[in-house]
């Protein structure tokens, strides 16, 4: 469960970085936060496209690592199965019947 949780917030904080450096170079909040906040020389190459690009790439590369995440998430929740998911649970009774040794099998019906 904690590995659960663990992978989840990875997954936001990857994911809303990758948003924020996506977008962020090219609203007014970066123009404005560049020429206050950063001295002359540096704060005019932030404001170059290439620079621009350069932080997007980044905030996209974010974003992919999120879906690499997220589909490592999605595969531990199908293996493990989640609350109303009978496929998983199945799977989850049959294994711990196995483990067990109770000899739990799944009979077909009879005709």
């Amino acid at each position: 469960m904690e590995s659960r949780i663990r992978t989840a917030l990875w997954l936001y904080a990857f994911g809303a970085i990758g948003l924020f450096l996506l977008v962020a170079p090219w609203t007014a909040v970066w123009t404005q936060a560049v020429a206050g906040l950063l001295p002359s020389r540096i704060g005019r190459m932030a404001l170059l496209g290439w620079v621009r690009g350069g932080v997007s790439g980044l905030g996209a590369l974010d974003l992919v690592v999120a879906l690499q995440v997220a589909r490592e998430l999605w595969k531990g929740l199908r293996s493990e199965g989640y609350p109303g998911d009978p496929v998983g649970s199945e799977k989850k009774t049959a294994a711990r019947a196995a483990a067990d040794g109770s000899g739990w099998h799944r009979t077909p019906p009879e005709s």
